[in-house]
């Protein structure tokens, strides 16, 4: 999933279907499609975008997922431990299941936004929706499997925290038109962020639209964190944040 995006199933379903939709989905391979049925969008507009507390709480086990997006965040749940206890040579088919929920979390993420007023210049987050859901899952499991480990819980609970804050950040930001989540996840040739590593895109931050917002300025790298690539096992900014030890 990190490095490599499989197609988004073609002919997104309209709100106004009674009957669930047939896709097919292309994973690394073309030569492999699977075909499946995927229901009409559940979320709707009158619910917000949910924050890091409900994903956090079906995390913790708190909480049975009671929606789409908490169900995909469940499965995160043991794919991450898998990667984590396994660690797999060949990620090629966890990356395909990564994506895939990735997908059903930012299907349902349009439905809770699709009553939300942008402005023309209001920016483009760098990473989806369920790109923040995913690798907030990840941290979280780093988190709880190492907290008693002298040499990583530290950093992983710092790590988590910065991510907690950030997506609630983030879900302010959309909810209240500041911010756009793009529908999919897409090529990072074009400037999309896997992990994610900012709220904003360059150049941008939320005091570009609150002055009144203290200790941030534009383009000042605000949001931006240490974040290991379970499928490399580096740190993608080079300050040792190694996910897989």
């Amino acid at each position: 999933m990190p490095d490599d995006h499989p197609a988004a199933p073609s002919d997104r379903p309209t709100e106004a279907a009674d009957r669930p939709v047939h896709h097919v989905y292309y994973g690394l391979s073309p030569d492999r499609p699977a075909a499946f049925t995927v229901p009409p969008v559940e979320a709707t507009p009158d619910t917000p975008l949910p924050d890091a507390a409900p994903f956090l709480r079906v995390c913790a086990g708190a909480e049975e997922p009671s929606t789409v997006m908490l169900r995909g965040a469940r499965e995160f749940v043991g794919i991450w431990r898998h990667v984590y206890e396994q660690r797999p040579k060949d990620m090629n088919k966890l990356n395909e299941q990564l994506s895939l929920y990735t997908w059903f979390i930012d299907r349902e993420a349009v439905g809770h936004t699709k009553d939300v007023v942008y402005q023309e210049d209001t920016p483009l987050s760098p990473s989806t929706y369920g790109q923040w859901v995913a690798w907030l899952v990840w941290k979280y499991v780093l988190y709880a499997l190492r907290q008693h480990d002298p040499e990583h819980g530290e950093r992983d609970a710092a790590e988590l925290s910065w991510y907690i804050q950030s997506f609630d950040e983030l879900v302010t930001a959309v909810r209240a038109g500041q911010l756009r989540l793009p529908d999919e996840q897409g090529d990072e040739a074009d400037g999309a962020e896997f992990p994610p590593r900012r709220v904003w895109p360059e150049g941008y931050s939320a005091a570009t639209d609150d002055e009144s917002r203290s200790g941030v300025t534009p383009g000042s790298g605000a949001g931006e964190s240490s974040v290991g690539n379970p499928a490399t096992g580096h740190s993608d900014n080079g300050s040792g944040g190694d996910s897989a030890q």
